[in-house]
């Protein structure tokens, strides 16, 4: 978790009486100590039961002093409680690092530091050039476990904001047929079919995304790219989440101009994704959409757009009344939903 300082160390990081960039350079290391107390199974162990660093270190195989060390560090970072010698998680730590929790995120830690290494090293080069010299998408194709880690924490994610997406998308009545573009683990398509027992979905995305979903009798995975492989017509929902900020403009406005194409008539377009230039709590979520945008540039050569840029690209695609909702309980995104005109 993030470092707060008390009003004594803010000042002294805002009165540059300490370098501020140390902030950051402690939060990289927060990061590995975070990175390396899952590798060990810290997390996994303290969430049988609590135990003194001895013990830990025992029951794990770890250095007795090296374990102390590294636990003092994970109770300052937020993620552990000591009291009287032993530790124990705190809430945070046991809903995002347990294993074999919902909403466990330890594959993510892996995809992303895979991600930082691969991309943050060269980000001069990504700035110069506009984006990587591999797209990440391409690089998990061709990389069966960056796939996999990539998927386990975009469903990690999905578990606890798919139902709330699929609770805002207005699906028109008697609907039967859903595409879920680049939908990967199919989690938010199960959602929708959770809700509208008559729906099918079809799943869009690379052979290496399509593997991390489960099998299900309502669903048929369509192994491509969204780029350029042939999206089907008849449509009555279609789902993009979380895939236009991995394209510039020419490429959204495309993939729109053909999901319109593979739409009924009435049908409905739900983008699913961050939008940049609404109300944020404060500077730090405003800071983080900065950097979630230099990441997708440094990864993709994406961008995060304002809701005005999508609704524009959803009307120059031929939608109408593009419509902004932000579901409470799925926080990491927002929705931009509009419909066709019922004739063409």
């Amino acid at each position: 978790m993030p470092l707060f300082p008390n009003p004594v160390e803010a000042a002294a990081f805002r009165l540059s009486v300490v370098p501020p960039m140390l902030a950051d350079y402690f939060g990289v290391l927060g990061f590995h100590s975070l990175l390396a107390g899952a590798r060990l199974g810290v997390f996994d162990s303290l969430a049988a039961r609590p135990a003194t660093a001895a013990d830990l270190s025992d029951n794990l195989g770890l250095d007795h002093h090296a374990t102390a060390v590294l636990l003092r560090a994970l109770t300052g970072l937020g993620y552990l409680r000591e009291r009287r010698n032993r530790y124990r998680l705190t809430r945070c730590a046991r809903t995002w690092l347990v294993r074999g929790e919902p909403a466990c995120l330890v594959e993510g830690l892996e995809f992303w530091t895979r991600a930082a290494a691969a991309y943050w090293t060269t980000l001069e080069q990504a700035v110069r050039d506009g984006g990587p010299a591999v797209p990440l998408y391409t690089a998990t194709e061709h990389d069966p476990e960056l796939s996999r880690s990539f998927q386990s924490w975009t469903a990690a994610l999905a578990r606890r904001q798919a139902p709330a997406t699929a609770a805002a998308v207005p699906v028109p009545r008697g609907a039967t047929r859903l595409l879920d573009v680049g939908g990967g683990h199919a989690l938010y398509s199960l959602a929708l079919l959770d809700r509208h027992p008559r729906l099918h979905a079809t799943v869009l995305d690379l052979p290496q995304a399509l593997a991390s979903a489960a099998p299900h009798p309502r669903v048929t995975p369509l192994p491509g790219s969204f780029l350029d492989a042939p999206l089907g017509t008849g449509y009555d929902v279609v789902l993009l989440v979380n895939v236009l900020h991995g394209l510039d403009d020419d490429q959204a406005g495309e993939l729109l101009a053909r999901v319109a194409a593979a739409l009924n008539p009435g049908g409905v377009a739900v983008i699913g994704d961050q939008f940049r230039g609404g109300p944020t709590p404060g500077r730090a979520s405003r800071t983080l959409l900065s950097l979630l945008d230099l990441n997708y540039l440094a990864a993709l050569g994406g961008r995060v757009r304002t809701f005005a840029e999508v609704r524009a690209l959803l009307v120059n695609a031929g939608f109408n009344r593009p419509r902004h909702r932000r579901p409470l309980r799925s926080p990491a995104a927002e929705l931009a939903i509009a419909t066709l005109p019922t004739a063409r």
